[in-house]
């Protein structure tokens, strides 16, 4: 009979054969059920394991970026720092050349131009 007629199934015909079936479906199943072949915590290392990997691989990749920043502030500030020092040191040479008259002869040498003086 197909689980269509079961449903309908009538005690007084054959009711032995029923609960037979049904016990040996109920066996079955419990026997499918504790042949379980993987343990239950395997899913769970297998979920926290994919978790790691993808908490690590965003923290990684936000670690080599600050690290590539922290990288280039320090090249920017020693840059800034180059460029700060040769500006005093031309500030100097414009002071001087502005006032000391040795100095402006000098110049006026090296550049081939002859200075009068009076």
């Amino acid at each position: 009979m197909n689980k269509a007629a079961n449903i309908y199934w009538d005690n007084t015909q054959g009711s032995i054969s029923a609960s037979r079936r049904s016990t040996a479906t109920r066996r079955r199943t419990t026997a499918k059920a504790n042949t379980r072949t993987t343990p239950w915590w395997l899913s769970w290392v297998i979920f926290g394991s994919i978790f790691g990997m993808l908490i690590v691989a965003i923290n990684f990749r936000a670690y080599t970026e600050m690290q590539d920043e922290v990288n280039q502030n320090g090249r920017l500030s020693a840059q800034i720092q180059n460029l700060q020092d040769e500006n005093l040191a031309l500030q100097e040479e414009i002071h001087t050349l502005k006032s000391d008259p040795r100095v402006i002869e000098r110049e006026a040498k090296r550049i081939g131009i002859g200075v009068s003086q009076k």
